[in-house]
C-alpha cells in the first residue's frame, strides 16, 4: 500500500500552524507550566577527565541549582567539551544513566567526531513516578493533579533540558547556532517536547520514541490490536496512560478508549518544530514504538517545511527498510535493525545527519 493510502486510511487532522499545535498539545497531552520566577547557579566542575581522545577532549561534573520561591534543586551535569578553543556542535543529552561514559553516552566516539555533549540522568531531575514533590517538581508550580492540563514529568523534563542549554553561552567550545537535544523511548518523547518549545534547538532528535512521541496514535498497532513482525502490540494511549499516567497531563486519558485524539496527532509535534531540523530514529524490532507509525508522522508532518519552501522529507514513497537512511531534508529519519535501544549504530547517523546540516 502506498504511503499516501496509509495516511488517508488515518483520517490525521490537518495541521493547525505552530502555535495552535503547541496550544492544543500542551492542553490536551503534555500539560502546562504556568509563569514562574526562577534562575539557575552553576557550581565549578569537577571530576575532570583529560585522556579521552589523547587529550583533545575532556569530561567534567558541574551542579546545576534551580532556584525558585518554593525552594532549590541541584543535579548533576556532565560535559564533553573539545580542547581545541574553537565552537562545536553538540547535543543536549536527556540520558536514563548517570555519570559518563555510560551504555546511551559513548563518549569517546562523540568527541572523536567533533561533538559536544552536556548529559543529564532524568532520575536527577525529578523521579519516574508519580510523585510530584520529588525533585524539580517539588520547586515548580506543578498544580493540582485532577485538573485536566496539569503538567507531567515529560514537560519537566523537557523544562529541565532548556535549563541545561543555558549552560552553553557560558562554554565558548560549545556552538549555540548548532545545539541539539536527543532523548531515547521516553525521553525522546521529552526531547521532542523541549524541541517545540525551546526554538534555541536547532535538532531535535528521537530515538524510539513511541506512543506519545513520534508515532501517531490513529492507526497505531495498539489502536487496532494488530500484533507487530516481532510478535508484539504496539503500545495505546490507553496502556501508556495506565502505566505511566505521570508522565501527562490529565486531560490525556480522555482518548484512552478510542485512541483517537480529538483535533491533533503526533505529527502536530513534528510539525511544531518547523522550519528548525527534526529527525526521528526507529528500529525495525520494536513494535512496541510501532516504527512504521513514527515515520507516517513524519511523512504527515513533511507539509510544516514546504510551507516554508524548505524540503521537509525527502523519501521514495516507500516505507525505510533497515538499514535506511533519509538525511536529504529538514525531517531525518533511520530504521536499524535491532531492538529498543539507544546504539552506536543511532548516535553515527545522528552525527552525520549534523554534519550534513549544521555547517558553521
Amino acid at each position: 500500500m502506498k504511503l499516501q493510502e496509509l495516511l488517508t486510511e488515518r483520517k490525521l487532522p490537518p495541521f493547525p500552524g505552530k502555535e495552535t499545535a503547541k496550544r492544543l498539545l500542551c492542553e490536551q497531552e503534555y500539560g502546562i507550566l504556568p509563569p514562574f520566577d526562577w534562575k539557575t547557579e552553576v557550581s565549578a566542575p569537577d571530576a575532570v577527565e583529560n585522556r579521552l581522545c589523547a587529550g583533545r577532549a575532556s569530561l567534567s561534573r558541574v551542579m546545576l541549582t534551580v532556584i525558585t520561591r518554593a525552594g532549590r534543586h541541584s543535579f548533576p551535569v556532565w560535559r564533553l567539551l573539545h580542547e581545541d578553543g574553537k565552537p562545536h556542535p553538540f547535543f543536549v543529552l536527556l540520558n536514563f544513566h548517570p555519570g559518563a561514559p555510560t551504555l546511551y553516552f559513548p563518549a569517546e566516539e562523540i568527541a572523536d567526531a567533533g561533538f559536544g555533549v552536556l548529559s543529564v540522568c532524568y532520575r536527577d531531575i525529578t523521579s519516574d513516578d508519580g510523585n510530584f514533590e520529588d525533585g524539580l517538581c517539588a520547586i515548580l508550580p506543578m498544580g493540582d493533579r485532577s485538573a485536566p492540563h496539569t503538567p507531567g514529568k515529560l514537560a519537566v523534563w523537557a523544562w529541565a533540558a532548556s535549563r541545561v542549554l543555558d549552560l552553553a553561552p557560558e562554554l565558548p567550545c560549545l556552538d549555540p547556532r548548532r545545539a541539539a537535544v536527543l532523548g531515547h523511548s521516553r525521553l525522546g518523547k521529552a526531547a521532542l517536547l523541549a524541541g517545540m518549545l525551546d526554538d534555541r534547538f536547532s535538532f531535535v532528535f528521537s530515538n524510539d520514541s513511541g506512543c506519545g512521541g513520534a508515532a501517531l496514535a490513529r492507526g497505531s498497532l495498539g489502536a487496532i490490536g494488530a500484533i507487530g513482525a516481532y510478535g508484539k502490540t504496539g503500545e495505546s494511549i490507553r496502556r501508556i496512560t495506565e502505566v505511566f499516567p505521570h508522565w501527562f497531563a490529565p486531560a490525556y486519558r480522555r482518548w484512552a478508549e478510542s485512541n483517537v485524539p480529538d483535533g491533533f496527532d503526533q505529527h502536530f509535534l513534528l510539525a511544531a518544530i518547523a522550519p528548525r531540523h527534526v529527525y526521528v530514529a526507529s528500529a525495525d524490532m520494536d513494535d512496541w514504538a510501532d516504527p512504521d507509525s513514527e515515520f507516517l508522522a513524519c511523512v504527515a508532518a513533511d507539509s510544516a517545511w514546504r510551507e516554508h519552501g524548505l524540503p521537509g522529507l525527502e523519501h521514495d514513497g516507500e516505507i525505510p527498510q533497515p538499514g535506511e537512511s533519509l538525511h536529504k531534508g529538514y525531517i531525518g529519519y533511520h530504521r536499524r535493525h535491532g531492538m529498543h535501544f539507544l546504539s552506536r549504530y543511532d548516535w553515527n547517523r545522528f552525527m552525520e545527519y549534523m554534519r550534513l546540516h549544521a555547517q558553521p
